[in-house]
């Protein structure tokens, strides 16, 4: 007999198959885990303290170091920014950090945060700047990201300011 005194067999089982169900997660968490995937806000920090150091060596990170480059930026973004370079249309402002210049205090203080994530999709705000526990490190830039997953990586897809005192017409588009 199956049923002996409220004794039910499945509820046995029930912890072991919840936690199952829990350590299995998403299937985007699973095949991000299969392909070794870092989380993007680490990508977006890793991204920012490189590109930031290009910038402070004098370097061009699209031209001079396009490998690296792509590592973090999807195909269709570093496309895009290549042909409008090659248009000669030279934008008045640097896409990565929606900013007239460059400003060295943002290389001392890099920070990055999921906001949210869905599947293959994330968006992330960088910090550039400010400090970590407010102290003072000069102008800081809050910025929005998009990214996405391309070929099992974590890959900047759009970048805008999070400064309120713009308006949606001043955000630069590619």
């Amino acid at each position: 007999m199956l049923i002996l005194k409220g004794k039910f067999p499945f509820f046995n089982l029930f912890p072991l198959l919840l936690a199952l169900l829990l350590a299995a997660g998403s299937p985007a968490q699973a095949a991000e885990a299969k392909a070794g995937a870092v989380a993007p806000d680490v990508v977006a920090a890793e991204f920012y303290g490189w590109y930031l150091e290009a910038l402070s060596a004098d370097q061009d990170p699209l031209s001079d170091r396009y490998d690296t480059f792509t590592r973090y930026v999807t195909r269709e973004l570093a496309a895009r920014l290549v042909e409008r370079l090659q248009g000669g249309r030279l934008p008045q402002r640097d896409y990565f950090t929606q900013s007239t210049g460059y400003r060295p205090a943002w290389q001392r203080s890099v920070h990055a945060a999921t906001m949210r994530r869905r599947a293959a999709a994330a968006d992330v705000v960088v910090t550039l700047g400010g400090g970590e526990t407010g102290e003072d490190h000069g102008p800081r830039q809050v910025l929005a990201l998009s990214m996405v997953l391309e070929n099992g990586s974590w890959k900047i897809r759009q970048v805008v300011s999070v400064d309120a005192s713009r308006s949606s017409a001043e955000q630069p588009a590619i």
